[in-house]
C-alpha cells in the first residue's frame, strides 16, 4: 500500500515540484522477492521522487505505508551483506579515522548497526560499543557472532538510551530509511553528550552520478524515503539542534566481482564481465576502494544556540505523568527557628502533599517552630552533619510514599515559590532529578553570591562537567528534586554526612544513568542564611576532588560500593 505525502517534513510546505519520474525500462526489475536487502540494486520501478519547492528536501511520494517498510526490515536477511566483510570493514574504518578528529574514544552508538562490522572495529580501538538495528537475522549475527551483547533489536525512540549518554552516535546508510528523520534525530541530540559527535552517511542525490542515471540511479530505492544534498542535511541538522562540522564524499570499499554484478544490471558489456570476473575467486574477492561522489558522509556537534529551541522540545514525544503522584517537601534544618515560618509560608500547599522537617539537634527552637506551623518533625538527637541530615529526609519520604522528594533548604536563601517549575521535568517523565541552578541567568550574583563563591563554583562545575560527562551549570545548588525511582537506585546511604553529599549522589545518579535537568532560580544571601565560610569551602572543594578521583578509580575497574 502507497500514502501520498501532502507536506515536506523539513519546513511543512505543501509545494513540490518533480525530481525524477517513475523509472520505465524493460531492463527494470521489480522488488525482489523475500522483501528488502541491503545489496539489493535492482532498478525498482514506479518510484517517484519530489523536492520541497521550500527547503529543497527531496523524498518519495508516495511512499510504502510505514508498516509495511518496519516489516520488510525486521524480516530482512541478506547473507550477501555479510559476504563483502572485509570491504565494509575497511570502510568502517574510514569512518572511524574520521570520527577521531573531532572525539577520540568513549561510548559510541550505531543506528542501524545491521551485522555490527563497525561495532566490531570501534571496540577494537577502545570505545564502549553500543548498537541498534530492526533486522532480527543482522542482531543474532552480531550478539552471537561478534559477541557484541551491547546490540538490542527494535527502533530508537525516547528513553530507548539515556539522556546525555553518549559521547558518539553513528548512522551509515540509515538517515534516508527512516520515517520521520527529524524525530530521530530530536532523540539522537538528547542521546549525546554536551561535546558529542554525531556522524551519518547518506547518498548524494545532487550528485554527477544521479543527475546521469536519473530515476534509475542506484540511491532510488523504495526503502530511501529521503535524499539529501550537502544543504539539505545541513538544513536538517540545523533544524534539530546541530552545527556541521564536516560534510564530503564518501569512498566505498567492495570486492571486484561485487562491484561489476552491481554494474551489470545498467550495461550487458557489464554483465559478461561480471561473470568472467565471478568465474576467478582470487579476482573476483580483490578489493577496491571507489569514491564515485554520490555518498556523503556528515558530521555534526549538538548546537548550543537553537534556533528552533521551542519546537525541539515539544516536538518530540513525552511521557505522560502519572495520573496520581505525591510529592513531599523535606527541610533539612539546623538553628532555622528565625527562617522556618518564611519558608513554610512560601511553599506551595496545592501540590505538596507532605512536609517532612529534620532537626539536626539545633541549639535553638527549630522543633518547636516547625510543631505550631503544622509541619511534621524528625529531631536527631546529635548532630549528624548535612548529608547526614539529608539521608534521614530521603528515608523518612520514601517510607511516606513519596513519588518525588523536594529539598528546600529552611533558611530561605531558596524560593520556594518555583517548586512548580522544579518539579516539572520529573512528573513529565523527562527527568530523574532536576537541580535549581543559581548559575542560569544570572541568579547567583543578583541574589548577593560573594564573588569568591561565584568564581570558585564555576571552576567546579567545569571539572565536574569533563570528568562526568554530563552538562550542568551547577553542582551544589540546595534546591533540588528527585524521583522516588532515583532515590531507590543509588545508594546515599553510604555517602559522606558532610556537604560532599550533594556531589556524591550526583555521581551515583550519573552511574545509573538518571536523566538530569536544571531550572534557573534565584536566591537571597543575608545574615541569617546559611552559608559555608570559606574554609570549609576549601574543604568542601577539596572533597569534591577526592569524590570525582573516586568516580575515575569505579570507571576504570576499581569497584567501589559507594557507586555499585
Amino acid at each position: 500500500m502507497m500514502d501520498d505525502l501532502d507536506k515536506c517534513h523539513l519546513c511543512g510546505s505543501d509545494s513540490f515540484r518533480v525530481v525524477y519520474e517513475p523509472a520505465v525500462s524493460a531492463k527494470a526489475a521489480a522488488q525482489p522477492a523475500g522483501g528488502y536487502r541491503i545489496t539489493g540494486h535492482e532498478v525498482e520501478e514506479g518510484l517517484r521522487v519530489v523536492s520541497c519547492r521550500r527547503c529543497g528536501v527531496s523524498f518519495l511520494n508516495p511512499r510504502l505505508d510505514r508498516k509495511l517498510i518496519h516489516d520488510d526490515y525486521a524480516e530482512m536477511n541478506d547473507e550477501q551483506y555479510n559476504a563483502e566483510e572485509a570491504g565494509r570493514r575497511q570502510a568502517a574504518r574510514l569512518i572511524l579515522r574520521q570520527l577521531a578528529k573531532y572525539k577520540k574514544g568513549g561510548r559510541l552508538l550505531d543506528i542501524g548497526c545491521a551485522t555490527g562490522f563497525l561495532l566490531d572495529e570501534a571496540r577494537r580501538l577502545g570505545w564502549e560499543v553500543h548498537g541498534i538495528e530492526l533486522s532480527q537475522w543482522a542482531v543474532r549475527y552480531a550478539r552471537e557472532t561478534l559477541g557484541l551483547h551491547g546490540v538490542v533489536q527494535g527502533v530508537l525512540q525516547e528513553g530507548t538510551f539515556p539522556n546525555n549518554f553518549f559521547d558518539a552516535v553513528v548512522m551509515t546508510d540509515v538517515i534516508e530509511h527512516l520515517v520521520d528523520p527529524k524525530a530521530v534525530l530530536y532523540i539522537v541530540r538528547r542521546a549525546l553528550k554536551p561535546d558529542g559527535v554525531f556522524c551519518c552517511t547518506t547518498p548524494d542525490i545532487d550528485s554527477t552520478v544521479s543527475r546521469m542515471l536519473k530515476a534509475r540511479w542506484w540511491g532510488i530505492k523504495r526503502a530511501h524515503l529521503f535524499y539529501y544534498n550537502r544543504r539539505t542535511l545541513g538544513k536538517l541538522f540545523a533544524a534539530t539542534g546541530f552545527h556541521s562540522l564536516a560534510t564530503h564524499s564518501h569512498a566505498r570499499t567492495f570486492s571486484l566481482g561485487y562491484w561489476f554484478s552491481n554494474l551489470a544490471v545498467y550495461k550487458p558489456a557489464f554483465k559478461t564481465l561480471s561473470d568472467f570476473v565471478r568465474n576467478r575467486p582470487g579476482l573476483a574477492s580483490f578489493a577496491i576502494c571507489l569514491d564515485l561522489g554520490d555518498q556523503l558522509v556528515a558530521f555534526a556537534r549538538k548546537s548550543r544556540q537553537l534556533k528552533y529551541l521551542k519546537e525541539i522540545e515539544e516536538g518530540a514525544e513525552q511521557t505522560e505523568a502519572p495520573s496520581s503522584h505525591k510529592v513531599a517537601v523535606v527541610l533539612p534544618a539546623y538553628n532555622a527557628a528565625k527562617t522556618l515560618a518564611v519558608t513554610y509560608g512560601d511553599i506551595p500547599k496545592d501540590i505538596v502533599q507532605d512536609i517532612i522537617l529534620v532537626d539536626d539537634a539545633s541549639r535553638d527552637n527549630t522543633s518547636e517552630v516547625a510543631r505550631q506551623l503544622g509541619i511534621r518533625v524528625i529531631r536527631h538527637d546529635r548532630n549528624r552533619g548535612y548529608g547526614g541530615n539529608q539521608k534521614t529526609c530521603y528515608r523518612k519520604a520514601l517510607e511516606a510514599g513519596a513519588d518525588v522528594v523536594v529539598m528546600v533548604h529552611p533558611d530561605y536563601q531558596y524560593d520556594p515559590t518555583a517548586i512548580p517549575q522544579l518539579i516539572e521535568p520529573i512528573l513529565a517523565g523527562r527527568a530523574d532529578a532536576v537541580f535549581g541552578s543559581r548559575m542560569m541567568k544570572g541568579g547567583a550574583l543578583r541574589g548577593g553570591m560573594p564573588i569568591w563563591k561565584y568564581n570558585a563554583n564555576i571552576l567546579l562545575t567545569a571539572l565536574e562537567n569533563v570528568v562526568l560527562g554530563i552538562y550542568l551549570t551547577e553542582y551544589h545548588s540546595g534546591f533540588r528534586a528527585y524521583s522516588r525511582k532515583y532515590l531507590t537506585n543509588v545508594n546515599f546511604e553510604s555517602n559522606s554526612d558532610g556537604f560532599v553529599f550533594d556531589t556524591e549522589i550526583i555521581v551515583q545518579g550519573v552511574l545509573k544513568y538518571m536523566r538530569f535537568e536544571e531550572v534557573p532560580i534565584r536566591t537571597r544571601y543575608f545574615d541569617e542564611a546559611s552559608s559555608i565560610r570559606l574554609w570549609p569551602s576549601v574543604v568542601y572543594g577539596l572533597n569534591i576532588l577526592k569524590t570525582l578521583f573516586k568516580f575515575v578509580l569505579h570507571k576504570s575497574g576499581l569497584r567501589l560500593r559507594q557507586f555499585e
